[in-house]
C-alpha cells in the first residue's frame, strides 16, 4: 500500500507544472537572478528619491533584463552555431542537429578518448553519426576543434554580455546629463542646490576618461580569460592543465546556453565595476557598492546559506530529505550543508523543496529590494546634509 501510495505521489508532482518549473528556474542561474533582479529593480525604482534618478534606475533594470534575456535565447544560440561552423569548422549547415555537439561537457575534453566516451553518451539524443565520418572518427581533431569553438562561445558571451551589463551606469550619466544639462548624483538633485551637487562631482569628473578607460580594459581581460581555460585543455600537464580537469565542468553552459554559477559571478564582478566606476561623485560609489555588494553575497552565498537552513529546519520538522548527506565531506559542507537539485526529487521532498526555493528568494527580495534602499536613502540624505551644513557655515 505504502509502495503504490509514493508512486502516485511521484507521478502527481511530477506532472505538477509550477514545481518542474522551479525546478528549471533553480538549475539556470542567469533566470533565477533574472527574476530576482526584476522584482528587486521594481522596488528600487519606486524608492527612488526623484524623477531622474528613478529614470536612471528604470533604464538600469532595462538593460540588465533585455541583456539577462536576450544572451541566451538569441545571441547565445546563434553564436553556437557561428562557432561551430566557422571557427571550429565541425558543421555544414546552421540548422543542422549537429550544432548541439556543443553541449558536451568540458570534463570530457582532456583526452582524444574522453571525447569519444562524451559522444557516445550524447549520441542518446543526437545525431553525429555525419559528423564523424567527416572527421574520419579522429576523436583527437574533433576534442581541438570542439575546445576551439566552446572556448569562443565563453568569450564572446563574456564580451557581450559583461560590456552591456556594465555599461549602463555610463550610459545614465551620459543621458542625465544631456537631458537636465546638469552634473552629479541624480539622487541629490532635490537635497540641494545645483551649484552645491556639482561641486560635490567636481573631483569625479576629471577623472571620467581614465575610469571609462578602465572598464573596457577589465572587459576586455575577462574576454581574453577562456584563452587559459583553452590551454589548460589542450595541454596534457601543467597548473593550467590540472585547473582545467578539475574545474573545467564549472564553464559548462546549461542546454548549451545558461551559464553556470562561476563565469556568471565572473561576468557580474566586471559589470558591477563598470558600474562603480561610472559613479559621479563618492556619494554615488558608496551606493552602488553596497547595492552591488549586497546582491552579491545574497546571491553567491546568502542564496546557499538561506537554502541550507531552510533544508535543515524541514528535515528535523517535517522529516523531509533535502540536505545531501552524501556529498563530499570538506569544510564548506560541514559548515552549510548542500542541499539536493530539485530535480532529483520526488513526491514530498520536490514540493517542499520547490516551497522553500520561492521562500528563499522571497527573503533575498526584502533583503535587497527594501532593507537595502531604505538604507541607501537615508545614506545619501546624511552626506548631502554634511555638504549643505558645512556650506551654511
Amino acid at each position: 500500500m505504502t509502495s503504490v501510495q509514493n508512486s502516485q505521489n511521484f507521478i502527481s508532482f511530477k506532472s505538477n507544472p509550477l514545481i518542474n518549473a522551479t525546478a528549471y528556474i533553480e538549475d539556470r542561474v542567469l533566470l533565477n537572478k533574472a527574476l530576482l533582479d526584476g522584482a528587486r529593480d521594481t522596488s528600487i525604482i519606486l524608492h527612488a528619491n526623484n524623477k531622474n534618478e528613478r529614470e536612471e534606475r528604470f533604464r538600469r533594470s532595462c538593460i540588465a533584463w533585455s541583456t539577462a534575456f536576450l544572451t541566451p535565447l538569441v545571441t547565445l544560440p546563434i553564436t553556437n552555431r557561428v562557432a561551430m561552423k566557422h571557427i571550429g569548422k565541425l558543421t555544414k549547415s546552421y540548422f543542422s542537429n549537429e550544432n548541439n555537439l556543443i553541449k558536451l561537457s568540458n570534463k570530457y575534453l582532456t583526452s582524444a578518448k574522453e571525447v569519444q566516451k562524451g559522444i557516445e553518451e550524447l549520441s542518446k539524443e543526437y545525431d553525429f553519426s555525419e559528423l564523424l565520418k567527416r572527421n574520419n572518427y579522429d576523436y583527437e581533431k574533433i576534442r581541438k576543434k570542439l575546445i576551439n569553438s566552446k572556448m569562443s562561445v565563453l568569450a564572446f558571451d563574456f564580451l557581450f554580455t559583461s560590456a552591456l551589463l556594465g555599461c549602463a551606469g555610463f550610459v545614465n550619466r551620459w543621458r542625465t546629463r544631456k537631458k537636465t544639462g546638469r552634473d552629479g548624483f541624480s539622487a541629490e538633485f532635490n537635497m540641494a542646490d545645483k551649484a552645491l551637487v556639482e561641486k560635490r562631482t567636481e573631483k569625479f569628473k576629471k577623472t571620467e576618461k581614465l575610469r571609462d578607460f578602465a572598464f573596457i580594459s577589465s572587459v576586455i581581460l575577462l574576454a581574453a580569460s577562456p584563452l587559459l581555460l583553452r590551454k589548460g585543455l589542450l595541454n596534457n600537464s601543467g597548473k593550467l592543465s590540472d585547473f582545467a580537469r578539475k574545474h573545467g565542468s564549472k564553464f559548462d553552459y546549461n542546454d548549451g546556453v545558461f551559464m553556470k554559477r562561476l563565469p556568471f559571478l565572473l561576468m557580474t564582478i566586471v559589470a558591477d565595476i563598470g558600474l562603480i566606476l561610472s559613479s559621479r561623485n563618492q556619494t554615488e560609489v558608496k551606493d552602488n557598492v553596497v547595492r552591488l555588494s549586497a546582491t552579491q553575497l545574497a546571491f553567491f552565498g546568502g542564496d546557499i546559506v538561506i537554502g541550507s537552513a531552510l533544508a535543515a529546519m524541514s528535515d528535523k520538522l517535517f522529516k523531509t530529505e533535502l540536505l545531501d548527506k552524501n556529498c563530499k565531506k570538506t569544510w564548506i559542507n560541514k559548515v552549510i550543508p548542500p542541499i539536493k537539485p530539485i530535480r532529483d526529487l520526488q513526491g514530498k521532498n520536490k514540493a517542499v523543496a520547490s516551497g522553500l526555493f520561492w521562500t528563499n528568494m522571497l527573503t533575498l527580495f526584502g533583503i535587497l529590494g527594501v532593507a537595502i534602499p531604505k538604507m541607501m536613502n537615508k545614506m545619501i540624505k546624511n552626506d548631502v546634509g554634511k555638504s549643505v551644513k558645512t556650506q551654511n557655515e
